[in-house]
């Protein structure tokens, strides 16, 4: 019995120190590593936030809103509030209501009034996004913004205008 339990301690501390052989280095002052200990500058490289590499203007930066309804169902309002927020750092969306719940980062490319944002990698919740095409498009029309996505449904009773579903734009200095 004794040499049982010998054998059992001896593998659960075998598979405990061998489990994760990675190290974590605490961040310091927001950067996973001391520049100042690495001597091959080569290795240094700034990091520009994705959305500036595309090279989009700064009008489309802001938190988008809107809320798509179906009705009621059970008894009770259903639907789903979509969030877009774009700034100089990155673009998120998130999607929460009625049967859904995702929070994705994207990428941006601005083709005139349009600007297509793709799936760059889950964050949060249904993992539907990386296979849609775009997954949003953002238009903006004489100071007003619409957004068409596969996320929005033909269930909803919100229906879409000429260029899409009206979203809210707000800015992020608000």
């Amino acid at each position: 019995m004794k040499r049982r339990i010998y054998i059992l301690s001896l593998l659960l501390s075998l598979f405990l120190s061998c489990k994760d052989t990675k190290t974590t280095i605490p961040p310091n002052n927001g950067e996973f590593f001391d520049k100042n200990s690495i001597t091959d500058s080569s290795a240094l490289t700034e990091r520009t936030p994705s959305i500036l590499q595309k090279g989009i203007d700064k009008k489309w930066y802001g938190i988008y809103k809107v809320r798509f309804d179906y009705g009621e169902i059970g008894g009770m309002n259903a639907g789903w509030d979509l969030e877009i927020n774009i700034n100089g750092e990155n673009i998120t969306a998130s999607g929460s209501g009625y049967q859904i719940g995702f929070k994705d980062e994207l990428t941006a490319t601005e083709k005139g009034n349009r600007l297509i944002l793709k799936h760059k990698k889950n964050l949060d919740g249904y993992t539907l996004g990386k296979n849609m095409d775009p997954e949003f498009v953002l238009i903006e029309d004489n100071g007003s913004f619409y957004v068409q996505s596969e996320w929005i449904d033909s269930d909803i009773i919100t229906k879409p205008e000429t260029n899409g579903f009206k979203i809210v734009k707000k800015s992020n200095e608000n």
